[in-house]
Order: C-alpha cells, then structure tokens, then sequence
C-alpha cells in the first residue's frame, strides 16, 4: 500500500482495504514519521505494526508465511516497487503463492520531476548519492551525471535516506560528496556557477523549492528530505515555468 508523500496521500480505496487486513508498516527505505503512523492508523482504525529492515529480508520468510495465513497490508512511504525490497517481496510472494495487489500513491521521484518545472520528457537516468564514511566514498554517480549533461538531459538527483534521523543527507553533505567526485574524474559539471533544483521535504508543510547556483546553494544550512536536480540546458517554456513557481520562494530566502 503506497502511503505518498504526507500522511494525508494514502488512498481511500488503500484505507478500506486496510480495515480488513492485519496491517504493517515498512519504515526503513523511506520518511515514515510517528505523526504519519498515527494519523494512519486512526485512519484505518486498527494498530500499525512497524517492521525495520530485518523483517523484511533476513526475515522475510516469516512475513510471507504469516501472508499465507491472514490478510496482510504492508504500508510503504512513497509508490511501492520503487524500492529494490519491496520487488523481491513481491516475487517471492508470488512464488509461494501469496496473491498481491498493489495500491499506488505519490512517489518522490514523478513529485520532484513535476514540482521541478522541468520537461518530465528531458530527464535522463537517475542516480543516489550515498553517505561517505571513511572506508566507503563510491563516486559512481557521477558517471551517471556525466553521461546526462553530454546527452543534454536533466539529472534527478536522490540523496542517502536515514531512518533513524528520518532525513536524508543534508544539502552541505550532498554537495560536498558531488565536488568530491567533480575533483576525482573533472567532468565540468559540478561547479561554482552551476544551475542546481533544490526540493525540500515536498507534501509536507515545510516544503521548500530553490532554483540556485550551487556556489549559493552551499552557504544554505538544510535538512529534511532532499532531493536535487541538476538541470540541463533550458528550453524557453521551462525557463518561463521556473520563473513562475520559484519567484516566491526566492523572495523568501534571506
């Protein structure tokens, strides 16, 4: 079950069907903060049991069986399938012939490319930067970052998510690890004077949108749910798009 992106995304046909079925809640791969836990249960009525990362892999096995023998619902942040988790799920269910349906919501990624302004046609491949620490510092997204600019595609840009702090990797930390990889392979396209789509916490009441360069992207201090975009060569209705959604968050920034 696709929870979206706030507590209020959830379907009712989703909610309905929940009311029937013991009900778990996936809280690792996405935001699924007690506030949204609560609102969704009283929702449906019933307790939501939380699963972590375990449940679902190591242990997964156990989830299945228990499927097996009760109607399940198995609430994720997001669209289901995104995540690569909830696809061996999915297959390994079947395998044991445990029937699913999938009910959709909002997703991260089809909100970021719409809330962006940009030509949902003109995105290439997307790629996650992940958190460094001191013996893991992968740069493979940049190759990924490369190959759009070359073909003149915009870059959707996820960034490592945390379950414990419910955030993803800060806006400093992003950037930080994007300059790292600019220096390692010199592609020219991490720089001072690069345009850079900054989207914060998008659904929520906090949401921010910022269409800067990245030499003034760093002196922000943000946190929360971010995702960046790292816009190709703009075409004049997505110039005159960005002009109008972004006008009044600019005048905000201080």
């Amino acid at each position: 079950m696709g929870t979206g992106l706030s507590e209020r995304d959830m379907s009712l046909g989703a909610i309905e069907i929940c009311k029937g079925c013991e009900v778990f809640a996936e809280t690792y791969t996405s935001a699924f903060s007690e506030k949204k836990l609560g609102y969704l249960s009283n929702q449906i009525g019933k307790q939501i049991t939380k699963l972590d990362r375990s449940d679902l892999e190591e242990n997964a096995g156990k989830f299945l069986s228990r499927a097996k023998q009760n109607e399940i619902a198995l609430l994720v942040g997001g669209d289901p399938l995104m995540a690569t988790t909830h696809k061996i799920l999915f297959i390994e269910a079947l395998k044991i012939g445990v029937g699913v349906r999938v009910w959709h919501s909002s997703s991260i990624i089809s909100a970021a490319m719409g809330e962006s302004g940009l030509d949902f046609y003109r995105f290439g491949k997307m790629c996650t930067i992940p958190k460094f620490s001191a013996h893991y510092k992968p740069l493979s997204f940049y190759d990924t970052l490369r190959i759009n600019h070359a073909n003149n595609l915009h870059s959707l840009i996820l960034l490592d998510y945390d379950p414990i702090s419910l955030s993803t990797l800060s806006l400093e930390e992003a950037i930080e690890n994007m300059e790292k990889a600019e220096v390692e392979y010199k592609g020219g396209i991490v720089n001072p004077d690069s345009d850079i789509v900054i989207l914060k916490d998008l659904g929520a009441e906090s949401e921010l949108k910022l269409f800067l360069k990245i030499n003034e992207a760093k002196e922000l201090n943000l946190k929360g749910i971010i995702t960046l975009i790292l816009p190709a060569k703009l075409a004049e209705i997505e110039r005159e798009t960005i002009s109008a959604m972004y006008a009044h968050y600019k005048r905000g920034i201080s």
